[in-house]
């Protein structure tokens, strides 16, 4: 062999190719880079658009709700179980608030998304309270009838949440004239079967004894009313869930009814078919990602 040449015998070196756990690695490092850029698309998602009007009428004061760590009083119970079911609905659904007292329902906040605005939303469901009603009786048929039309007009589903007390209770009930169905929505029975006192509460919201019969409107018991008012006597008025009127009242609008338990069963309850939105929503992809990258990163390891 002359000088120079290469020998026969050396082979060349073989080069040294990544195995599949590095690809792995880098789209898993790819995958969690790009979650920094915070990444959104377009999907179609299941979203809704709600109006929920409160009944902030006396007999919402009663006390009896008793489960731990929530208000006993009907209007407290609602709006706390509200407001946990309204920041748990999925992004992109819209909440509205109104409040029903006498034969008329008042819109406080027009429907707004509940992941960006899930702040004001919840103050102004907190600042929500009897002292704000405009009158002490109730007609229930002709404040469900108005928060239909309220409904309507800001193209939202309904949700009404009401005792069903009646003041007075034996007042002639308006004639629906709209079309049943045309609102989706529900209405929610607050409270409970057992007549419970109702509190009679100052100014700043302490008890002051409680409401009495005599203490009802002087026109309760004139001939405006049918003859099946009750008669002017002394003693406690009694109030509790007229979930018969409220179920009357949903077959004849075409809402949906349930009783108002638990946030966790309200939130069942606005997630159903029935009034959900299919519509393109962006959304984040970084959940979606992170996982994905989590994901690979367990199966490397393995």
């Amino acid at each position: 062999m002359e000088p120079g040449q290469p020998s026969s015998d050396r082979r060349p070196i073989p080069a040294i190719l990544p195995g599949w756990r590095f690809w792995l690695w880098l789209t898993a490092m790819a995958l969690l880079a790009t979650t920094f850029f915070h990444p959104t698309w377009n999907l179609p998602r299941a979203t809704y658009r709600y109006l929920f009007v409160l009944d902030i009428t006396q007999s919402m004061n009663a006390r009896d709700y008793h489960l731990a760590d929530l208000p006993n009083d009907r209007l407290g119970f609602a709006k706390t179980v509200l407001e946990q079911a309204i920041l748990t609905m999925p992004c992109g659904s819209e909440a509205g608030l109104a409040v029903f007292t006498h034969k008329n329902t008042h819109l406080i906040l027009t429907p707004l998304e509940t992941c960006r605005h899930g702040t004001a939303i919840q103050d102004a469901l907190r600042a929500i309270d009897w002292r704000s009603a405009w009158a002490a009786d109730s007609h229930i048929a002709y404040g469900l009838f108005d928060a239909i039309r309220t409904a309507k007009a800001v193209d939202a589903a309904l949700v009404f949440l009401s005792d069903g007390e009646q003041i007075p209770a034996a007042a002639r009930a308006p004639v629906f004239r709209g079309k049943a169905g045309e609102v989706a929505g529900w209405i929610l029975g607050v409270g409970g079967p057992t007549p419970t006192p109702i509190p009679r509460l100052d100014m700043e919201g302490h008890p002051n004894g409680y409401w009495k019969i005599t203490d009802l409107p002087r026109q309760t018991f004139t001939s405006r009313y049918r003859g099946d008012a009750p008669s002017r006597r002394s003693g406690l008025l009694l109030s509790h869930l007229d979930e018969a009127r409220l179920k009357n009242l949903a077959a004849e609008t075409g809402l949906g009814y349930r009783r108002l338990t638990t946030a966790g069963a309200l939130l069942e309850t606005l997630s159903q078919p029935r009034t959900a939105r299919i519509l393109p929503r962006e959304t984040d992809l970084r959940p979606w990602l992170g996982g994905l990258a989590l994901g690979i990163a367990v199966m490397v390891l393995i």
